[in-house]
């Protein structure tokens, strides 16, 4: 369900470190998913399961394959540790990627907005949904749902042949009611969820002057991942802290311009950073382009810009810095093409040696 192109899979392959592989699952066997006990049986919703894979080592992205037995109705769930939990955001860029699919130029919405639901079927409305009419398609309907399971997400894609709109909107109740995903209702998830809308101010990306990429330090990129590792490192703490301070709710994200399948470029709306996130496809990982730290203790005139691919093992990658605000597409050329200076997995960060002026 998902598209790639080259420099997007080579991205996410530099990220991850693997292919996609086969989890090796019986087919009359059920599989659970160790971290979040998510189960999916050999058969769901009268679907069958015909391929598991992860795209990493650790199934911190799963694709779970299902098909009817005549193969005209087919759904793919995907389960994610996203680098920002938030279901608007993998909404935004699951649904982005639908409506962009070749021959979806005619397709139709079956409600006006996204739906926000409670997948559980009571509590509050964390997930979001929406179904749409393929009018000149092979397909005659599909439908998109996102759920969160505490720090991971599920997304469920559902297409038909022959079915309308209303009537596969119906199998994907019938899809989350077999799983019964466990869904959080923790502070990150304060319900309902809301669709993202574009930023009340837009930044003129097209009109900024062309940023130029800085030579390699070694101070940029281990500023950049220390940042990271304190972050992640002071999360893990409270979360074995009982008397820990609940975590607060983020601000709301809003979307600068229009976004495509391989990024969207976002900012927090109560943020006063001049800088902002990339969210790369739908699969989690994300981008932060943030003033450099060098730049300001340098105090130099025109700030530099740092650049940070978060991935969904909560590891983090640094890349070279621009001398001013980037373009976004400059930050997923760099990181499509180039090569990281620096990675931080937990509080062990390691410096590469292009970072040190090496080869």
């Amino acid at each position: 369900m998902r598209a790639w192109n080259l420099a997007a899979l080579a991205a996410v392959v530099m990220a991850s470190g693997v292919w996609a592989r086969d989890l090796e699952v019986p087919a009359n066997k059920g599989w659970m998913h160790a971290r979040t006990k998510l189960i999916v049986r050999s058969n769901v919703a009268g679907l069958n399961r015909t391929q598991i894979t992860d795209a990493t080592t650790t199934e911190h992205d799963i694709a779970v394959k299902l098909e009817s037995a005549d193969r005209s109705v087919f759904a793919t769930l995907f389960l994610f540790h996203p680098a920002v939990p938030s279901v608007p955001l993998w909404f935004d860029r699951s649904r982005t990627a639908i409506e962009e699919r070749k021959n979806f130029d005619k397709g139709a919405p079956a409600s006006a907005d996204p739906i926000a639901f409670a997948p559980s079927g009571s509590g509050p409305a964390v997930a979001l949904r929406q179904s749409w009419s393929l009018l000149s398609s092979p397909y005659r309907s599909t439908s998109l749902a996102v759920m969160p399971m505490g720090e991971w997400m599920l997304v469920a894609r559902l297409t038909a042949e022959k079915l309308t709109a209303d009537a596969l909107d119906q199998k994907m109740n019938e899809i989350i009611a077999a799983l019964k995903p466990a869904i959080a209702t923790t502070a990150a998830y304060p319900g309902p969820a809301v669709p993202i809308s574009p930023c009340a101010v837009q930044t003129d990306f097209a009109h900024l002057p062309k940023a130029k990429v800085e030579k390699s330090n070694t101070f940029n990129p281990l500023f950049t991942l220390l940042m990271n590792a304190a972050v992640i490192d002071q999360i893990e703490k409270d979360k074995a802290n009982p008397k820990a301070e609940p975590v607060k709710p983020a601000a709301p994200l809003c979307r600068e311009g229009a976004g495509t399948t391989p990024f969207g470029v976002y900012r927090w709306e109560e943020s006063d950073s001049d800088g902002y996130m990339i969210a790369l496809y739908d699969a989690g990982r994300t981008i932060d382009v943030f003033p450099d730290l060098m730049s300001q203790v340098e105090n130099r005139k025109t700030r530099s810009y740092a650049v940070r691919l978060n991935d969904v093992d909560n590891s983090a990658s640094s890349y070279p810095s621009f001398t001013n605000l980037p373009r976004p597409e400059q930050v997923f050329d760099l990181i499509a093409k180039g090569a990281p200076t620096g990675r931080s997995q937990g509080t062990a960060i390691t410096i590469h040696s292009n970072a040190l002026g090496g080869s």
